[in-house]
């Protein structure tokens, strides 16, 4: 799977989801033609209920990473790498699932239990294939990519999300 950052115009307040972030100048859409049919499933029901209130390029483009303790001490033997820079790879446990309930308590936006879960499963499973292994050094060279006209163009914003 090839990422080609789509370097459309930001706005300073998007109507759709608020300030801008870096993840959203990137691709809006996932080849998930070779994931197994319940994780396309998955991806439908996420691209649909998350479109409702942001652009998918933003959780597409985040760079959160969800793994557990263990899963991180051996992701930390493995592939340093994944620790080294909290803009490119945020590894956390629980990252999607917090955001995914955050998400649900937002007025309108539509999900709700086992659709929450499924759209939480996505998220963790994709962003462990696109982030990690093989996939990695592409991935960090597209958010960086994302992550350096970011920072160009939205100096201030940059410094609101990066430099605290």
């Amino acid at each position: 799977m090839i990422l080609v950052p789509f370097l459309g115009a930001y706005a300073e307040e998007s109507s759709l989801g608020g300030p801008p972030y870096p993840n959203d100048a990137g691709p809006d859409t996932i080849d998930v033609s070779k994931y197994p049919p319940d994780v396309q499933a998955k991806y439908r029901l996420f691209a649909r209920r998350c479109s409702q209130c942001h652009s998918i390029a933003r959780p597409i483009n985040a760079q959160f990473l969800e793994l557990s303790a263990e899963e991180q001490a051996a992701a930390k033997a493995k592939s340093p790498d994944l620790f080294k820079n909290d803009e490119i790879w945020h590894v956390e446990d629980h990252t999607w699932s917090r955001f995914v309930k955050r998400m649900m308590a937002k007025p309108g936006a539509n999900i709700q239990g086992e659709e929450a879960k499924k759209i939480w499963q996505f998220l963790v499973e994709d962003s462990r294939a696109r982030k990690m292994g093989d996939s990695q050094e592409m991935w960090r060279l597209h958010r960086q990519k994302l992550i350096d006209d970011f920072k160009k163009s939205f100096a201030k914003r940059y410094d609101e999300l990066f430099k605290k």
